[in-house]
């Protein structure tokens, strides 16, 4: 039950990105179902940007949560912001913009623009022209607009469609699909499942609920049983598969679903007509229409370039031999491929010399006035790219978020690691019809952990130009080359007396591997131990990662960080941290700490923006962009108020309390993660504790990340047993059979 009240802004308590806590101060009288503090205030939640420190308020209120601390409560309304816009005098619009403005800034901003709040309003901030008003650009209009949306727009939209629980973040997303209130209310009516789920990306259980008691009417509706398939897809989704047997849908949904029984006569022809779904008569199966559009877009783009492609006339045969690298004739199946066809794979095995091939097609290309972009999956991928290329290299995301790509060629390494959404991202910034794409990559990899199976399905396609390697160089010499070989054949080492040295529990393998034998209830200190061994030796942290197959549990990544964090950089007195929880693990952050980022992050703020935030009261949205992508390492280097100032490769980082559940420390990862990846020094857990987790292809990924040296750590029965595991590649998608059709 919702309380009204009038108040004043007391105190901000807290403050992140879309997220306050205020005290209010009440009025006399108010209800005496409100609950104060002890200090006669009550606390409000949620995004309250539209609240300025010192100002009274009438307020509609609901009771969010009690706990030891009080009471705390939700804004419902706020009735005081709800004026009338279009009869608003020069007068009063200084007066309300100066809540957010200097009185000269709101004196400038009129004097161009008398109707400036109304005109934001109802027509957005492209309708104002920011050379006509002095002193004010393109930054501070966005921060006004969004002042100006948050207090008069969007509670209007709120108090319209109070039925849906919508609050202030939500209408910044309705206006952004929908602009209009009058098309927002339009829309809850016509399709409130799209709005819930599509548009707020609620969950489809609590989006029902609230849907049933709102509109009871659309319990046996087409658009009730689409959002139910749709969630069913989602999921299938999530485990990396585009595609899903209706049959599979529909027994699912009967069994697994309440609703379920609501909707059993609908689940066939929804499946068949509803724009949502992609159905394939024929084979029975069905996708999401959007997913199974992206892959027709890549199966397309790329039958269209073998189609069309431009041949070079260009003497392949002068860039065999480039400096102290000479490529094969089975390397040279690069050189060929790119000067004949428009886009080719080069795959190989770790060892197989991709890189070479690649360092003799970049002097080809530099000879013959081609440019180039190279890109990666990952951050830590893109630099082993740059520094065996001596080229500038970076992630797909970081060059997709700063433009278009228009040179002669793209090379993509780390291919098989690229996802659909990330592939889709490439082909819509590269505007030159002509462009030449190379992905390159290691086939005996695991599948990339998310969409699809791209690299793969190429490959199996048979029908691009691919140069496989599989000659591994120095087979003999090296050992994680050695013993990573061997894993991919599926074939024990720890009995090979030729190749092999057993002394004193360990197993070594040439200068640059070692197995080393332990209980379980040894593992983890050894970990540390052969980590703190390596550190004296004068190795830097940043060439130094461990791996766990699990982040949870007593050898997991999660115990791991926060040991070595121990030891490397303990607690100083009255020092500056943070914390993030996770799974009842607490996660401390320091200045020094090594970090991961585990999400892309197309709205990171620099360290520069960040202070111009400071200085001019503004927020994130307002301050210009970098990007920050999932996997990237940096180190801790000033631990700030409201959050982290984070060195990544040559950029500073600032990362808001609001996004430190982004983060994990990044001394240990876990080996799925690992792909795309490496280091220096790489020590690996192989242990009968995750005996379940282990296969073939986890233990090559886990043996193929370093480039100097390798320790496992565990027991040989473990490690063979992860042998015998073929792993089974359970994604199904179209894209195999869609580059197979004309």
């Amino acid at each position: 039950m919702s309380i009204k009240v009038k108040a004043k802004a007391f105190k901000s308590m807290y403050h992140s990105n879309g997220f306050d806590i205020i005290a209010f101060s009440p009025v006399y009288p108010y209800s005496e179902s409100l609950k104060l503090s002890k200090y006669m205030t009550f606390s409000c939640k949620g995004d309250l940007s539209w609240c300025s420190i010192g100002k009274e308020y009438e307020l509609e209120i609901e009771e969010a949560e009690t706990n030891k601390y009080g009471t705390t409560y939700t804004v419902v309304s706020v009735p005081s912001l709800m004026i009338n816009l279009k009869d608003l005098t020069v007068a009063q619009s200084k007066e309300l913009l100066m809540d957010f403005t200097t009185e000269r800034q709101a004196e400038n901003i009129l004097s161009a623009y008398p109707d400036f709040i109304y005109k934001i309003v109802t027509e957005g901030k492209e309708s104002i022209d920011i050379k006509k008003i002095h002193n004010v650009g393109e930054v501070y209009l966005n921060a006004y607009a969004r002042e100006i949306n948050t207090r008069y727009k969007y509670f209007g939209i709120i108090e319209k469609i109070k039925e849906w629980n919508i609050d202030v973040s939500d209408c910044k997303k309705l206006v952004d699909e929908f602009f209009d209130e009058n098309n927002i209310v339009k829309e809850f009516k016509e399709n409130p499942y799209e709005c819930l789920i599509g548009i707020l990306d609620r969950d489809f259980e609590k989006a029902d609920r609230l849907i049933m008691e709102v509109r009871p009417d659309l319990k046996y509706s087409e658009q009730r049983c689409a959002y139910l398939i749709l969630n069913v897809l989602k999921k299938n989704e999530e485990e990396g598969s585009t595609r899903l047997n209706a049959n599979v849908v529909y027994n699912y949904i009967i069994n697994e679903y309440p609703q379920g029984k609501d909707l059993e006569e609908l689940i066939v022809p929804t499946v068949k007509t509803n724009k949502l779904f992609y159905y394939n008569d024929e084979t029975k199966d069905l996708a999401i229409m959007t997913t199974y559009l992206a892959e027709c877009r890549i199966a397309d783009f790329i039958k269209d370039k073998l189609k069309n492609s431009h041949k070079l006339d260009i003497d392949c045969e002068k860039y065999r031999v480039d400096g102290e690298v000479k490529l094969t004739d089975t390397q040279m199946g690069l050189l060929r491929n790119f000067c004949n066809y428009d886009f080719t794979i080069l795959a190989g095995y770790a060892g197989t010399g991709k890189s070479f091939s690649i360092h003799n097609l970049i002097t080809l290309m530099d000879d013959n006035g081609l440019s180039y972009t190279l890109l990666s999956s990952t951050g830590k991928a893109s630099r082993v790219l740059a520094e065996n290329t001596h080229r500038t290299a970076t992630t797909i995301h970081k060059r997709c978020f700063q433009g278009t790509i228009s040179t002669d060629v793209v090379i993509v390494d780390e291919c098989g690691m690229v996802n659909l959404d990330t592939f889709i991202m490439l082909l819509n910034a590269i505007d030159n019809d002509n462009i030449k794409i190379i992905l390159v990559g290691d086939n005996a990899q695991l599948s990339a952990i998310g969409l699809s199976k791209i690299f793969e399905d190429l490959i199996k396609s048979e029908k691009v130009p691919v140069t496989m390697l599989t000659e591994v160089f120095r087979y003999k010499s090296n050992g994680s080359l050695f013993v990573a070989t061997n894993v991919r054949q599926g074939k024990s080492f720890f009995n090979d007396k030729e190749n092999v040295k057993f002394e004193n529990g360990t197993y070594s393998i040439g200068n640059n591997y070692k197995f080393i034998e332990k209980k379980d209830d040894e593992v983890f200190d050894e970990v540390i131990k052969q980590y703190m061994t390596l550190l004296r030796k004068g190795i830097n942290k940043k060439d130094i990662l461990v791996l766990s197959p699990f982040n949870k549990g007593d050898m997991g990544t999660y115990a791991i960080n926060n040991a070595i964090q121990a030891e490397i950089n303990p607690p100083k007195v009255n020092e500056s941290y943070h914390t993030r929880k996770i799974n009842n693990n607490t996660i401390l952050f320091r200045c020094g700490d090594l970090v991961i980022n585990t999400k892309n992050d197309y709205h990171a703020v620099s360290e520069k923006a960040y202070h111009e935030m400071i200085e001019n009261g503004l927020y994130e949205e307002d301050v210009e962009d970098s990007i920050v992508v999932n996997g990237q390492i940096g180190i801790v280097r000033e631990v700030v108020d409201t959050g982290l100032i984070i060195q990544y490769d040559e950029e500073l980082i600032y990362t808001s309390k609001s996004k430190l559940n982004n983060l994990l420390l990044g001394y240990a990862i876990s080996s799925h993660k690992s792909q795309g990846s490496g280091s220096n020094y790489v020590i690996s857990i192989v242990s009968n504790q995750h005996k379940k987790m282990l296969s073939r292809g986890l233990l090559y990924v886990m043996d193929t990340r370093c480039k100097k040296a390798c320790i496992d750590i565990g027991q040989a029965e473990a490690f063979e047993a992860g042998l015998k595991v073929v792993d089974n590649d359970l994604k199904n998608t179209f894209l195999l059979e869609l580059m197979s059709t004309n």
